[in-house]
């Protein structure tokens, strides 16, 4: 048994590492709870459910995500230096905590009726959000993007998280030139 100080963050981390390997809908609580050496009613104090472990998981990981994006996407009227950045931080953040961008894309892909896609698609929807903030506030200097800064921003997140999976997943070395030319290859298509 853990200490209780640091019983919430070892059932965190066990369930994250679950979840991201087998998928939110496939873990019970009991696998949880028996993997981080604790009872169910002790899960039940922290998190009241499965779905509250879940959620506390996006709150904790995605608040630092979000606010990487929100910081890399402050239009500097610029867009490729932008997209750089966005498309490099995002890299940085799979690399740095895989278990959970693993588990984001599980949770933005699963079904629409399961939790986890309850749980993913508020998460997603500020990644794109910020996203299209970006674009819209570049379609000011290249006005042939206007109206399009919602695809433009779908598209983009579609891309970084292509990416970086066959980054994290040792499938693809994105070195500086590999970047810069899916950067321009998007930059093309925007700009055509």
């Amino acid at each position: 048994m853990v200490q209780t100080s640091d019983t919430k963050g070892v059932i965190l981390e066990t369930a994250l590492l679950l979840f991201s390997r087998k998928g939110y809908e496939s873990v019970g609580v009991q696998e949880i709870v028996t993997t981080a050496g604790i009872t169910k009613p002790t899960l039940y104090y922290y998190f009241k459910s499965k779905q509250g472990l879940l959620e506390a998981i996006v709150a904790e990981y995605g608040a630092v995500f979000i606010s990487i994006t929100r910081k890399a996407a402050e239009y500097r009227h610029n867009l490729v230096v932008n997209l750089r950045d966005l498309f490099q931080e995002t890299l940085n953040f799979a690399h740095e905590h895989p278990a959970f961008y693993r588990l984001s894309q599980n949770l933005f892909s699963s079904a629409p009726e399961t939790a986890g896609y309850a749980v993913g698609v508020p998460f997603k929807g500020e990644l794109v959000s910020t996203l299209e903030g970006l674009f819209i506030a570049a379609a000011g200097d290249h006005g042939n993007m206007k109206n399009r800064e919602h695809i433009y921003a779908e598209t983009f997140m579609g891309l970084l998280e292509t990416w970086a999976m066959l980054s994290i997943n040792g499938e693809a070395k994105l070195n500086d030139y590999l970047q810069y030319r899916i950067i321009h290859h998007f930059m093309h298509g925007i700009f055509s």
